[in-house]
């Protein structure tokens, strides 16, 4: 479980610290009890949240045969989005790989107080979001749907697959030709790239007393660790999806990450607090490809 602390804010940038959230391995149930309720200091070491990286494979976003909207992103006109963008729908079990069709649409931020609405038009804003974040990370949303002038995205908030909608002034779109499919019954992640599946890698998804959640969801930002032989390994990678089990969790939110690990003994079995464990060389791999808005799916 990710729990992410802010050390000090100055003028022209953040300087954020990500404190280790208790032990790595499985515990008994009280243990666990005790770790989640009661609050724990830990020295912060400090953390770099670095600009997107630069893509490894990804290839210029397609260009549409007509123009579009301006509100819409270059590429498939909006009537055709619905191809391109995950769908809000229940977890499936035995499903297919991925359900998810590259490119996927990303809204970027461009104001400090991101209104939330619950229907397009609505006459005042169900909710906001800070820009940048708390981290000091610019906020980035995975797109479920399009009208003119508006854009309807997840937000990383609870319950789980929340959407609401944005004026398009509000962002700039982009697409992703990236996406994450973490397979919980196989123990594995795997990277695609324009639907193909590109990296595969074993990991260590929620021990069966704190299930890691399945469902719809995307990177909300990625953290460059300082000391990669933290709990966290080099990169942690913090999601849209929060646990089922914690909700306050050592402090934190408890906000799934996809991370690096310590105890790389773990991978392969179901060991984590609700959180994603990669090998360290893995998490490398994945962080240093995707950005932020890329969707993830999580599967049983």
């Amino acid at each position: 479980m990710l729990v992410i602390a802010v050390a000090s804010i100055a003028t022209g940038g953040a300087a954020v610290a990500l404190a280790v959230a208790g032990s790595a391995g499985p515990a008994h149930p009280a243990a666990v009890h005790h770790v989640a309720t009661k609050a724990v200091h830990h020295e912060a070491a400090p953390v770099i949240i670095p600009e997107a990286p630069p893509p490894i494979i990804i290839p210029p976003a397609p260009q549409a045969a007509s123009a579009v909207d301006v509100d819409a992103p270059a590429g498939p006109v909006p009537s055709s989005w619905g191809g391109h963008v995950v769908p809000a729908v229940a977890p499936l079990v035995n499903s297919v790989p991925s359900n998810i069709v590259d490119p996927s649409v990303i809204a970027t931020a461009t104001v400090h107080t991101l209104p939330l609405y619950t229907t397009p038009g609505a006459p005042a804003p169900s909710s906001t979001l800070t820009n940048p974040n708390y981290l000091g990370a610019t906020v980035t949303l995975l797109v479920t749907g399009y009208q003119p002038g508006w854009v309807e995205a997840y937000i990383p908030v609870r319950p789980n697959e929340t959407t609401r909608w944005i004026p398009a002034a509000d962002v700039t779109t982009s697409f992703v030709t990236d996406h994450i499919v973490v397979s919980l019954s196989a123990r594995m992640l795997t990277l695609y790239h324009d639907n193909m599946p590109v990296f595969t890698t074993p990991v260590a998804p929620g021990a069966p007393s704190s299930p890691t959640p399945t469902g719809s969801f995307f990177v909300a930002y990625i953290v460059k660790l300082t000391d990669p032989t933290n709990v966290y390994g080099p990169y942690a990678m913090g999601t849209s999806a929060f646990s089922n089990t914690y909700y306050s969790f050592d402090g934190g939110p408890g906000q799934v990450g996809i991370h690096g690990t310590n105890q790389p003994w773990v991978i392969g079995s179901y060991a984590s607090h609700g959180c994603v464990r990669l090998p360290n060389s893995a998490i490398t791999t994945v962080a240093q490809q995707v950005v932020p808005g890329t969707p993830v799916e999580i599967e049983h």
